[in-house]
């Protein structure tokens, strides 16, 4: 943009300084040549005068675009910076979500291994492998496929009813959302929340337990619905059960900070809302879950 500015500016200036020059060749070739000389001096003090708010308005109007522009490539590099720390704190959390979640499975394997037959333990330790290796596959990607989120998600469902005697059982719903493999979320963000409902709801159940997960998309969002029938010790009329605010697992406390990252990774307004069941027009037990989470497809 400066050097087009010099240019325009050099080709007035030449355009000036001919046309001055082709007005002095005229006067000094015509007879009356003292009143050409005079009117000469007049365009030039007029060509001057008429030159000075166009060079200024346009120095003006090249100074707001160069400005512009250098505000605007500032702009990208901040939100570039940004968005590299956002993706540094998303892989600090995954890093501490990970071995967490590890270490309660093989807490559920040790609880396993003591009531059952070395076969079924060997069964058991067969699909905690897979649910490892999802886990450490998934850990650099920003985004995974839903359906591989949902077979890992399943995966550690099986694994839970298999060391709670099959207590409880599961429904998942995705109907609504068609092809899963072109829908790509966050990975490992909705099985914490399927752990808590187990540890904190469904332990206290001998028997009738279910959960069950409802998956749609609204308003530009994965809108995940999780719902259990657990048994808690709860007041009424409160937002956030006592029982389940002091028992909160670090993963969740985990997962809150990852959820706040991502709204700021994404633009986005990735979070959840936990709803004490006793609360609906018909009271029962258990604990609802609505998590939004960004998606790209």
């Amino acid at each position: 943009m400066p050097r087009l500015a010099s240019l325009f500016l050099g080709g007035i200036l030449t355009f000036v300084v001919g046309t001055l020059s082709d007005a002095q060749t005229q006067s000094n070739s015509g007879p009356e040549s003292e009143r050409l000389a005079q009117q000469d001096r007049q365009i030039k003090t007029t060509i001057m005068f008429a030159l000075v708010p166009v060079v200024v308005a346009f120095s003006f109007i090249v100074f707001i675009f160069y400005r512009a522009k250098r505000e605007s490539i500032f702009r990208q590099r901040e939100a570039e910076f940004k968005l590299s720390i956002a993706e540094l704190e998303i892989k600090a959390l995954r890093a501490q979500i990970n071995p967490h979640f590890i270490f309660n499975c093989l807490n559920s394997i040790h609880h396993y291994m003591h009531q059952h037959e070395v076969k079924q333990a060997g069964e058991y330790l067969i699909k905690f492998s897979q649910l490892i290796r999802y886990v450490l596959e998934s850990s650099e990607s920003r985004m995974v496929p839903l359906a591989d989120d949902l077979e890992a998600l399943k995966l550690y469902l099986e694994l839970e009813q298999l060391r709670m005697h099959q207590s409880f059982t599961f429904e998942l719903d995705t109907d609504s959302l068609g092809n899963l493999e072109a829908i790509h979320i966050p990975p490992m963000m909705i099985q914490p929340f399927v752990e808590n409902s187990i540890w904190h709801g469904l332990n206290y159940k001998q028997q009738g337990g279910l959960i069950k997960i409802n998956i749609t998309q609204s308003n530009g969002m994965i809108r995940c619905l999780i719902e259990d029938n657990g048994t808690r010790m709860m007041a009424k009329n409160e937002a956030v059960p006592p029982a389940i605010a002091k028992k909160t697992s670090m993963g969740m406390s985990l997962i809150k900070d990852r959820l706040a990252v991502i709204s700021r990774l994404y633009k986005s307004k990735a979070g959840f809302i936990m709803e004490y069941c006793q609360n609906d027009p018909i009271p029962r037990d258990g604990i609802r879950i609505k998590l939004d989470l960004p998606f790209e497809d």
